[in-house]
């Protein structure tokens, strides 16, 4: 983008020469109306956005400064492995891209991708967008698990949830469920699973969450830092120059006041406990893991038949290749249970790796005949929520004073959300999913055939 505004800035400069001849004579006041003068101006001030938010992609990705400085709240790491004999090429997709050529051209592991991610997920502008999906899912658990809890005749003091978050990104979604305190209230032990093929995003999640840890623990100060969200988008359709340069700040109050909240409330259980040094071991902390692999390599096989009680998904079920594959995996994981339940909110743009895209009727009939009960199946008409901050489709900021629109042109999309639960039909599936991964294996040579990787026709 700096070369781009650079050569932008040399031919304003002799195209004002060519055809104002009298640009000599301008006094500075309309000398700074120049285009040119614009230019110069916005190029030194893109740098130091640039450089801003090049130093915090470092800081994510490299991790601390400080030896000493470590992640609490992120309990472990997990690189899956993968059977395929393309395990290279498997794991540079994302759920279930099989072939290099296939990644996505934008690149998920780019340092812009991280800016856009920590944006969504981490700062304060984006939480309408954050409420309108990882809010409604977290709402959906919580509701789902109260009901659960409350006709439930069993005497157990608490219970243990386990939540698999696959697409996990940057790990907000996760990190929300496995915070909870309304959760923690009813009793419930949540064990979450982050999922995501990124190594990129798994170690940027690891350096957010050692962020918010040190915060909690140094608690007169707040750890934050700047980042530049509009700093990378297209120079166009733009309409006050200076918003670009509009920055935030991150981790988000929200973030560091829920971790700080289940802090203190596991505490005071733990107090009442009579061994003092109970309070200093890691049954305060959020049981949160992070597994780095692709989703349908590694979730198809036996060792994770029925293993999960709850499946979020956000942003994450149309990045699938073969959305049949996704659909009976999910089924393969869930536990024969009538409280276990996969849980989406999210749009159904289909990535340019899919090979099958179903519209949204169509995927309901899917899930129906791959032996899902859908629950609350909803696309609200009047509700349209932004990609990344309310700005991208919104004339006014979320809770602004009328603030100037900052595009003339508005994007974003109509969530999916469904609650979906297994069919209980008395039979015991485990035969069905024995060969789960031969089969997976076979659709994915399918996959590979259909999107002309050789093999003859599907």
């Amino acid at each position: 983008m700096i070369q781009s505004l650079e050569v932008e800035l040399e031919l304003c400069i002799k195209t004002e020469k060519c055809l104002l001849r009298d640009i000599s004579q301008l006094d500075n006041c309309n000398n700074s109306l120049l285009l040119s003068e614009k230019y110069r101006s916005k190029s030194n001030i893109t740098k130091q956005c640039f450089d801003t938010n090049y130093q915090l992609v470092q800081r994510l990705l490299l991790g601390p400064s400080t030896v000493d400085s470590t992640s609490d709240l992120l309990q472990n790491i997990q690189f899956a492995t993968s059977t395929s004999d393309n395990s290279q090429d498997l794991m540079l997709g994302n759920g279930g891209v099989t072939n290099t050529k296939q990644k996505e051209i934008d690149g998920y592991d780019t340092a812009q991708q991280v800016i856009h991610h920590t944006s969504r997920d981490w700062t304060s502008g984006s939480k309408s967008c954050r409420e309108a999906t990882n809010g409604w899912i977290v709402n959906a658990l919580v509701e789902n698990i109260s009901t659960t809890i409350s006709s439930s005749s069993s005497t157990i003091d608490r219970r243990e949830l386990r939540v698999l978050v696959p697409g996990a990104g940057l790990g907000r979604l996760a990190y929300d469920i496995a915070t909870s305190t309304k959760l923690h209230d009813y009793g419930v032990d949540v064990h979450v699973e982050a999922n995501d093929s990124s190594v990129t995003m798994a170690y940027a999640t690891q350096s957010v969450l050692e962020i918010i840890s040190s915060s909690q623990q140094q608690q007169q100060k707040k750890q934050q830092y700047v980042i530049y969200p509009f700093i990378s988008d297209p120079t166009r359709n733009e309409v006050d120059s200076k918003k670009r340069f509009e920055y935030e700040m991150f981790p988000d109050n929200d973030a560091l006041d829920s971790y700080q909240r289940y802090y203190y409330g596991s505490s005071s259980d733990n107090n009442n406990n009579t061994n003092e040094d109970t309070a200093n071991t890691n049954t305060l902390l959020p049981n949160l893991s992070y597994t780095v692999g692709d989703f349908v390599s590694t979730y198809s096989q036996h060792i994770k038949q029925s293993q999960y009680d709850i499946i979020t998904t956000s942003f994450f079920l149309d990045t699938a290749t073969n959305i049949y594959e996704y659909i009976m995996i999910m089924k393969h994981l869930l536990k024969q249970q009538s409280s276990s339940l996969w849980i989406n909110c999210g749009p159904v743009q289909w990535h340019p790796c899919a090979l099958l895209h179903p519209t949204v009727d169509e995927l309901y009939d899917m899930l129906v005949v791959c032996g899902f009960e859908l629950i609350s199946w909803e696309v609200d008409d009047n509700e349209v929520v932004a990609y990344r901050h309310p700005d991208d489709c919104s004339s006014v900021m979320e809770g602004g004073e009328g603030a100037a629109a900052r595009y003339t042109r508005a994007e974003g999309y109509r969530p999916l959300r469904f609650i979906a639960r297994l069919v209980n039909d008395g039979d015991d599936n485990d035969d069905d999913d024995d060969d789960l991964p031969l089969r997976i294996e076979y659709c994915e040579y399918l996959n590979n055939v259909a999107n002309g990787g050789g093999g003859g026709s599907v």
